[in-house]
């Protein structure tokens, strides 16, 4: 029960502090990207919103709950967790197809390969006016505008 309990806890705040790594750093959406905007939408009884969002989260929570219950079962498990993957995968294929970079599926530029990127840009470009490079900078950047 305790274990459990503590499993349950964890997800929960996963659920309500979650910032998404994948996004964090690439600033492209995960596969499992607004599946947290999904289920306030499930929860408010918002089904089509629920299902906008992220269509796979009711065969996401079903997976989860079947889980639990045959924890004593792992290769029934793995052959879950096998099928999951693979619709969550192809789903995201799809929705990376017919949604990206718009709504429900956006780039953000709050993200660190972007941040490092303009970092590094500035300082080029610093250097360039300092040292007076002016013709070989000039060519470089016109060329890259950001």
């Amino acid at each position: 029960k305790t274990k459990t309990l503590g499993i349950v806890l964890i997800l929960f705040l996963l659920l309500l502090f979650y910032k998404c790594p994948f996004q964090f750093i690439t600033g492209l959406p995960c596969p499992g990207c607004n599946m947290k905007t999904s289920l306030y939408y499930l929860l408010h009884f918002k089904f089509s919103l629920s299902l906008y969002y992220h269509a796979l989260l009711i065969p996401t929570l079903i997976v989860f709950v079947v889980v639990l219950i045959n924890l004593n079962k792992p290769d029934r498990i793995k052959k879950l967790l096998i099928i999951w993957a693979i619709f969550m995968i192809v789903y995201y294929i799809y929705r990376m197809i017919v949604y990206f970079p718009n709504s429900p599926m956006m780039y953000s530029k709050e993200n660190l390969i972007y941040f490092i990127f303009r970092h590094v840009w500035c300082q080029l470009k610093m250097y360039c006016e300092i040292k007076r490079r002016t013709r070989r900078c000039q060519t470089f950047f016109s060329q890259w505008q950001v």
